[in-house]
């Protein structure tokens, strides 16, 4: 599997509220974010990192990455606002046609079982994949936070998925994508990444990985909504850290007064 993560983004918001430190270096639970991120793919070694050329020059990036993944290939592009899809167009270099591929955003952790979701897609014959989360999360409870949210047809394909948006008012009962994206072929990452640009599908300006599925449901191409996630963490922005360390915190203290 070839594990392509995009880390294109400025950091900005991460600036603004006092942080010095790059957000998928910051350190949650003794590691950077970015760690947390490989790990979710045990067994993996075919990873692609997408980074802005002065985040590879001002910070331990590069070095980090390297020693986490020592095989990686590391792609230098530069600062942009176009959003992952056209971030992920700058590696097609390194995408096979005929290799799977997963593209997985920088920011975020959940627990799952990967060998699970690579045993199911192959069983399923899907051509991609959106590992979702359900049930209660505590960023979930705020109601400006929205992410992509996914609508189940039959056996769990995807009917649609829609940026900053639940489909269930009660957004527990909503599925919501993780932020790791499947895809059975380079060659369909390459096709379709491009129809999303050529026919100008952007959110204010940004061309998300998410609504590339859309355009596979328009071709009637499956796409399995794989909803076995335990838990799932943000850590997008400085606001889902703090809230993120405050309920571990809760958790902690209740575990240790048992």
């Amino acid at each position: 599997m070839k594990i392509i993560i995009p880390m294109s983004g400025t950091g900005s918001r991460f600036i603004a509220a006092g942080y010095s430190t790059y957000k998928p270096l910051i350190e949650m639970h003794g590691k950077p974010v970015i760690e947390h991120v490989t790990d979710l793919f045990p067994g993996e070694n075919d990873f692609v990192f997408i980074c802005r050329e002065d985040h590879l020059a001002e910070t331990p990036l590069e070095k980090i990455l390297k020693k986490l993944k020592p095989g990686c290939i590391i792609v230098p592009i530069q600062g942009h606002k176009l959003g992952p899809v056209y971030t992920v167009s700058k590696a097609y270099d390194y995408i096979d046609d005929n290799e799977p591929v997963i593209t997985n955003y920088c920011d975020f952790f959940m627990q799952w079982n990967y060998q699970d979701f690579k045993s199911t897609i192959l069983k399923t014959g899907c051509e991609g994949a959106i590992p979702c989360y359900t049930g209660f999360h505590p960023h979930l409870l705020h109601k400006k936070n929205l992410y992509a949210g996914c609508l189940p047809g039959n056996n769990m394909m995807l009917k649609e998925i829609t940026e900053k948006f639940s489909y269930s008012t009660d957004k527990s009962k909503a599925y919501h994508s993780a932020g790791t994206y499947y895809f059975k072929s380079g060659a369909l990452v390459k096709k379709y990444f491009d129809m999303l640009m050529d026919e100008k599908i952007d959110l204010n300006g940004e061309y998300y990985i998410s609504l590339v599925y859309n355009l596979l449901c328009r071709d009637g191409l499956d796409t399995l909504i794989y909803d076995k996630i335990k838990t799932f963490c943000q850590w997008g922005t400085p606001e889902d850290m703090e809230e993120y360390n405050t309920w571990s915190d809760i958790f902690k203290t209740f575990s240790q007064a048992k």
